[in-house]
């Protein structure tokens, strides 16, 4: 049971199967699905809010523990001159398909689109890193860097969010985020007393997450700005480990729902948008971080031997893998229903930047070599 357990979250495999799931219940019954995403859950709140405004909480939270890591003395990305090549690529990451969205926009699309433009930015860690799998041998350098780029992606992407991405339906009010603040100076007193269990947090989490509802920003990233005083540099074992640790299945398995909520898309939604984001992320990223890459080389920063052109040009390829943060951003970028299920489908479609990388590496890789 444990190694179908370790399985199934190695694989991705309840996303994908909630992507399933939904695509096949929105085509055959989309009222039905409709029904499902507006149930009340104990006449509190819906079942579309309870994925996207407070499961996602988990799912921010463990993205910014492992940038946390990340940048901790020690970490792959401290001091930061040991990843620059990563921080360059996943800038091109994050600007070659926005300027991709703009221009195609501007070309086949319509006004009413801009406001997506940010959805191309993201890279799917889990599903890229599965690609990857498949595509390098093992212990290829690519691995880690395509984790440091996404990771970095992602850390862009809770910054796109939170700042451009405020809630539709009501005005920002900035007094709000005095809880947000509040919460911080209690997560900090509670790191000054050297607690054990990260049970202690959740108390300012929720006032985080109050914080960020009111103020107007997704309350999704309340649990980002409380992780990182979970850590604690004289302990070996500190409540963000242990949190790591206890939200990693609860997280993969989550995502079933994410996917069952997020990706009930009809196939007769397909529009000009969905190509728009399907190419700003599939083109934009390989060409982004191909070129910013190449750039970090001229510059003097160094890659790692064994990642040559056909490598980062595969890498390129994976990160264009949307799917989750895409999906996300989707949802709350656009009001009108249609022109979401459009820019959803293009998340969606962004896994064939991973399978077409899959489908060229044998080739590319094998004329390296000869």
């Amino acid at each position: 049971m444990k190694k179908i357990w370790h399985l199934a979250e190695e694989y991705s495999l309840p996303l994908i199967l909630g992507i399933i799931i939904a695509l096949i219940w929105a085509n055959v019954n989309y009222p039905s699905y409709q029904n499902f995403l507006h149930y009340k859950i104990g006449g509190l709140c819906n079942v579309h809010f309870a994925v996207n405004d407070i499961f996602l909480v988990l799912f921010f939270g463990l993205i910014s523990i492992e940038i946390v890591h990340d940048l901790a003395p020690n970490g792959a990305m401290h001091p930061l001159h040991k990843a620059l090549a990563n921080i360059m690529a996943a800038i091109g990451g994050i600007v070659c398909p926005i300027v991709f969205f703009f221009v195609l926009n501007m070309i086949v699309g319509q006004d009413a689109f801009a406001n997506g433009w940010a959805i191309g930015t993201a890279t799917d860690i889990a599903v890229a890193l599965l690609f990857a799998k498949f595509i390098f041998p093992k212990k290829h350098p690519a691995f880690s860097f395509l984790l440091f780029l996404a990771i970095i992606d992602d850390f862009a992407g809770l910054g796109i969010i939170a700042i451009f991405y405020p809630n539709p339906d009501k005005p920002v009010q900035f007094e709000f985020l005095l809880l947000v603040l509040m919460a911080m100076l209690i997560s900090y007193g509670i790191q000054k007393l050297k607690v054990k269990s990260y049970w202690w947090f959740l108390f300012p989490t929720f006032i985080s997450w109050i914080g960020m509802l009111k103020t107007g920003l997704h309350p999704a990233l309340a649990l980002v700005w409380i992780v990182p005083f979970m850590r604690s540099s004289d302990e070996k074992q500190t409540p963000i480990d242990k949190l790591e640790h206890d939200l990693k299945p609860i997280v993969d398995f989550g995502l079933f729902f994410f996917g069952l909520t997020n990706a009930g898309v009809p196939f007769s939604s397909v529009s000009v948008l969905t190509l728009i984001i399907f190419l700003s992320l599939f083109a934009g990223k390989t060409l982004g971080i191909f070129s910013f890459v190449k750039l970090s080389a001229f510059l003097g920063w160094k890659m790692p031997k064994k990642i040559r052109n056909a490598e980062l040009l595969l890498i390129g390829m994976v990160a264009g893998v949307g799917l989750t943060v895409s999906l996300f951003v989707a949802d709350i970028a656009y009001d009108d229903e249609n022109i979401k299920a459009a820019a959803k489908m293009g998340a969606l479609l962004s896994l064939f930047s991973g399978v077409f990388a899959f489908m060229i590496a044998h080739k590319i890789l094998k004329n390296k070599k000869a």
